[in-house]
């Protein structure tokens, strides 16, 4: 499949077929060989394109219907203006977001609920149970986001025991859940940089403005080629980048 330089669409057609041919009771190597491929080329293929089989298959049969869009498109970039908050695509793994690509696909494309539930994997009656939050989701999503102000090192498990703390009946998996829809995030380390003090003790770092201005040292430590070890100093001048040992 790879030698033919096939289109996407078209390879999954074939990993679609071969699935059906071995589901119909033929072993995986007589499917592959009566597709007219190689068993190394359908396994390259399917380590390749199985994780978008189905958002693919839905290209696929728009382009056997005569829909170019749906075969250009396919689910991925449906899936990206189903739920533009995110920004990009992503695996369609929340029950949520599938219901809105399911919704989208049935809008754009034109098919049924039945038939894209199918295509994308999601179950019917979890696409039309309305969601249920809780009576107190706002009051904790609302605890969690002071507690993440607050404590701007803490990460959602650490929170979590916070709340137990204050009363809160909950565990980390729910609070996990409400950080990342609120996009919380712990801010990354900022590196240590030497030299922030000043002799009068004002924290404003000094910047060269001529040779022999500003000078820093450290010390380097290395071994001999008989393991013996030994340490020098070395001094750089800012402003001219000149090193002396």
């Amino acid at each position: 499949m790879a030698g033919k330089r096939e289109k996407p669409e078209g390879i999954v057609t074939k990993l679609r077929q071969v699935e059906v041919l071995h589901g119909q009771g033929l072993s995986m190597a007589d499917a592959v060989r009566q597709i007219g491929i190689s068993q190394h080329a359908f396994y390259r293929s399917r380590k390749q394109y199985g994780g978008m089989n189905r958002g693919t298959v839905v290209a696929a049969e728009g382009a056997r219907e005569g829909d170019p869009e749906a075969a250009a498109d396919g689910v991925r970039p449906e899936a990206r203006e189903a739920d533009p908050d995110r920004g990009c695509p992503g695996k369609l793994l929340s029950p949520s977001r599938r219901r809105k690509c399911v919704e989208h696909v049935c809008e754009t494309l034109g098919i049924s609920e039945r038939r894209a539930c199918r295509v994308l994997g999601q179950h019917r009656s979890t696409q039309r149970k309305p969601p249920q939050c809780r009576e107190d989701e706002e009051r904790l999503t609302a605890d969690v986001i002071e507690l993440g102000r607050e404590y701007g090192r803490y990460d959602h498990r650490r929170v979590a025991v916070l709340l137990r703390r204050a009363g809160w009946q909950v565990n980390h998996k729910r609070v996990a859940r409400i950080w990342r829809s609120k996009r919380l995030k712990v801010p990354h380390k900022q590196t240590k940089r030497g030299r922030l003090w000043l002799g009068d003790g004002s924290c404003v770092r000094l910047k060269p403005e001529h040779p022999n201005h500003v000078w820093s040292y450290d010390f380097v430590q290395d071994r001999t080629s008989d393991s013996r070890a030994y340490r020098t100093l070395n001094i750089l001048d800012e402003y001219t980048r000149v090193r002396t040992h």
